[in-house]
This record gives structure tokens, C-alpha cells and sequence, in this order.
């Protein structure tokens, strides 16, 4: 049996869709299969990701993702889209600046961090799908 990915509905803004991204691939519990496919089929393979000033490959980023997992378990708390910038009259795809707020549960020994981020999601249409093909995130 496959794992599903997110399926964006037509109507589904560009700050919906990188936020779902995100969701299945930092925020729902341990299913590693689910952030696996997601990362295939909904991140770029080119992908520009840069953290906190760091560059990485799309490679590193996932290495970075299941290392998130590893460590703990995450929620998200809350996201506000703070700009929209779409390419294309039916904004399937474009720039969103997006700021949230989420906290990681350590599995070490259960205490609770929170952190703040904002990132600059870069959407794009290939092979007839939406992939999130830039990053750039500043996170507390």
C-alpha cells in the first residue's frame, strides 16, 4: 500500500498549500513514510533551501527533517500568511511570506520548546503538480 500525499484542491491558495507541505512533513507524529513521499512528490528535486542563513541541498534539508523527528515531536501552534505574491490569474503558484509560531516536544526527556519562524516559500507548477521549489526561513 502507498502512502498519500496531499492533493491541493483547485481553488487552494499558495500560502495553503506550502503550509500543508509543511505540515506532513514537520508536524503530525512519526510517519516517516508520509514525510518521505510528501518531500518526493511535493519538494522540488533543484530545491533552493536556506535556513537561518545556511544553505542546503535538498538532500541535507530532509536529512534535517527526519533529524527534527528524531529529536522530537512537533505542533504546530498557529500560521499567518503575511504576503501573497502570485505568478500565474488563477495564483496556483508565486511567493508567500508566511509566519508561524510551533513547538517541539523532546523526546529525550518531554519538555517543551517553542519557536517562532518566517519563510519565504517560493511555489512552482511542474509536471502538472505544484512543488515548493525555494525556502528561505529565519526561525528563533
Amino acid at each position: 500500500m502507498s502512502t498519500q500525499t496531499y492533493q491541493p484542491a483547485p481553488d487552494e491558495t499558495i500560502g495553503q498549500f506550502a503550509d500543508l507541505v509543511f505540515q506532513r512533513l514537520f508536524f503530525q507524529s512519526t510517519d516517516m513514510a508520509l514525510v518521505d513521499a510528501t518531500f518526493e512528490h511535493d519538494v522540488a528535486p533543484d530545491a533552493s533551501i536556506t535556513a537561518n542563513g545556511k544553505s542546503m541541498t535538498p538532500a541535507e534539508f530532509l536529512e534535517s527533517i527526519r533529524g527534527f523527528h528524531q529529536i522530537g515531536v512537533g505542533k504546530l501552534l498557529w500560521i499567518k500568511d503575511l504576503a501573497v505574491v502570485p505568478y500565474d490569474p488563477a495564483g496556483r503558484t508565486g511567493i508567500v511570506a508566511q509566519h508561524s509560531m510551533f513547538s517541539l516536544t523532546m523526546k529525550a526527556d518531554g519538555s517543551v520548546k517553542e519557536f517562532t519562524s518566517v519563510a519565504l516559500c517560493k511555489v512552482e507548477e511542474r509536471n502538472g503538480r505544484r512543488v515548493l521549489a525555494s525556502v528561505a526561513e529565519v526561525q528563533t
